[in-house]
Protein backbone atom coordinates (compact mmCIF):
# COMPACT_ATOMS: atom_id res chain seq x y z
CA UNK A 1 0.00 0.00 0.00
CA UNK A 2 1.23 3.48 -0.86
CA UNK A 3 2.72 5.34 2.51
CA UNK A 4 1.95 9.19 2.76
CA UNK A 5 3.53 11.60 5.38
CA UNK A 6 2.39 14.24 6.82
CA UNK A 7 4.80 16.47 8.93
CA UNK A 8 2.55 19.23 10.56
CA UNK A 9 2.65 20.75 14.48
CA UNK A 10 -1.16 21.95 14.19
CA UNK A 11 -3.49 19.92 15.72
CA UNK A 12 -6.33 21.23 14.44
CA UNK A 13 -4.88 20.61 11.05
CA UNK A 14 -3.73 17.15 11.41
CA UNK A 15 -7.52 15.97 12.48
CA UNK A 16 -8.23 17.62 9.17
CA UNK A 17 -5.24 15.58 7.29
CA UNK A 18 -6.92 12.37 9.50
CA UNK A 19 -10.62 13.11 8.27
CA UNK A 20 -9.56 13.90 4.60
CA UNK A 21 -7.35 11.01 4.05
CA UNK A 22 -9.19 7.76 6.47
CA UNK A 23 -11.02 6.65 3.37
CA UNK A 24 -8.12 7.04 0.85
CA UNK A 25 -6.39 3.61 -0.28
CA UNK A 26 -3.03 5.20 1.59
CA UNK A 27 -1.15 4.34 4.87
CA UNK A 28 -0.99 8.29 6.35
CA UNK A 29 1.22 9.13 9.59
CA UNK A 30 1.19 12.18 10.69
CA UNK A 31 3.73 13.52 13.08
CA UNK A 32 4.05 16.81 14.76
CA UNK A 33 7.64 18.16 13.50
CA UNK A 34 10.90 17.52 11.11
CA UNK A 35 13.10 15.47 13.53
CA UNK A 36 10.18 12.94 13.49
CA UNK A 37 9.12 13.33 10.22
CA UNK A 38 12.80 12.21 9.14
CA UNK A 39 12.85 9.36 11.50
CA UNK A 40 9.38 8.03 10.07
CA UNK A 41 10.69 8.51 6.30
CA UNK A 42 13.54 6.70 7.05
CA UNK A 43 11.58 3.73 8.58
CA UNK A 44 8.53 3.87 6.12
CA UNK A 45 10.02 5.06 2.60
CA UNK A 46 6.63 6.98 1.89
CA UNK A 47 5.46 7.71 -2.21
CA UNK A 48 5.32 11.11 -1.14
CA UNK A 49 6.10 13.41 2.16
CA UNK A 50 3.57 16.85 2.55
CA UNK A 51 5.45 19.24 5.04
CA UNK A 52 4.38 22.75 7.34
CA UNK A 53 7.25 25.10 6.61
CA UNK A 54 7.30 26.71 10.34
CA UNK A 55 6.96 23.68 12.98
CA UNK A 56 9.14 24.45 15.93
CA UNK A 57 12.83 22.61 16.55
CA UNK A 58 13.31 20.87 13.00
CA UNK A 59 11.45 22.31 10.72
CA UNK A 60 9.81 21.82 6.97
CA UNK A 61 12.92 23.62 5.35
CA UNK A 62 15.80 21.88 7.55
CA UNK A 63 13.36 18.45 6.65
CA UNK A 64 13.54 19.20 2.93
CA UNK A 65 17.48 19.99 3.16
CA UNK A 66 17.91 16.48 5.08
CA UNK A 67 15.82 14.49 2.35
CA UNK A 68 18.10 16.26 -0.84
CA UNK A 69 20.97 15.76 1.22
CA UNK A 70 20.34 11.85 0.83
CA UNK A 71 20.62 10.20 -2.14
CA UNK A 72 18.48 7.37 -0.99
CA UNK A 73 15.98 9.91 0.26
CA UNK A 74 16.26 12.60 -2.50
CA UNK A 75 13.41 11.43 -5.11
CA UNK A 76 10.61 11.36 -2.79
CA UNK A 77 8.14 14.05 -3.56
CA UNK A 78 7.94 16.65 -1.46
CA UNK A 79 4.93 19.30 -1.27
CA UNK A 80 4.85 22.39 1.60
CA UNK A 81 1.99 23.09 3.32
CA UNK A 82 1.99 27.06 4.57
CA UNK A 83 -0.36 29.70 6.02
CA UNK A 84 2.46 32.50 4.45
CA UNK A 85 1.69 33.40 1.21
CA UNK A 86 4.91 32.62 -0.83
CA UNK A 87 6.19 35.26 -3.12
CA UNK A 88 7.69 33.68 -7.10
CA UNK A 89 11.06 34.34 -5.70
CA UNK A 90 10.46 31.93 -2.58
CA UNK A 91 8.52 29.31 -4.82
CA UNK A 92 11.50 28.95 -6.53
CA UNK A 93 13.65 28.67 -3.82
CA UNK A 94 11.59 26.00 -2.44
CA UNK A 95 11.25 24.29 -5.82
CA UNK A 96 15.63 24.79 -5.98
CA UNK A 97 15.52 23.08 -2.57
CA UNK A 98 13.11 20.03 -4.21
CA UNK A 99 10.18 20.92 -2.96
CA UNK A 100 7.67 19.69 -6.22
CA UNK A 101 4.65 21.69 -5.01
CA UNK A 102 2.97 23.60 -2.00
CA UNK A 103 -0.59 23.54 -0.33
CA UNK A 104 -1.80 27.34 0.95
CA UNK A 105 -3.31 27.10 4.25
CA UNK A 106 -5.99 26.86 5.20
CA UNK A 107 -7.37 24.06 2.82
CA UNK A 108 -10.05 21.81 3.39
CA UNK A 109 -10.40 18.06 2.88
CA UNK A 110 -11.21 18.44 -1.14
CA UNK A 111 -8.12 20.23 -1.62
CA UNK A 112 -5.83 18.22 0.18
CA UNK A 113 -7.35 14.65 -1.54
CA UNK A 114 -7.16 16.52 -5.07
CA UNK A 115 -3.44 17.96 -4.26
CA UNK A 116 -2.43 14.11 -3.13
CA UNK A 117 -4.20 12.86 -6.81
CA UNK A 118 -1.34 15.43 -8.17
CA UNK A 119 1.37 14.47 -6.32
CA UNK A 120 1.28 10.82 -6.99
CA UNK A 121 -0.40 10.64 -10.00
CA UNK A 122 2.99 10.26 -11.97
CA UNK A 123 3.82 7.50 -9.38
CA UNK A 124 1.51 5.58 -10.62
CA UNK A 125 0.08 5.26 -7.40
Amino acid sequence: MTTILFCEDDVVIQRLIHVATRSLPYTVYVVGDGAEGLAAIERERPAAVFTDLAMPGFNGLQLIDALQGRPDLADIPIVVMTASGLPPAELEDLHQRGAVDYLAKPFGPNELRAKLDQVLAPLGT
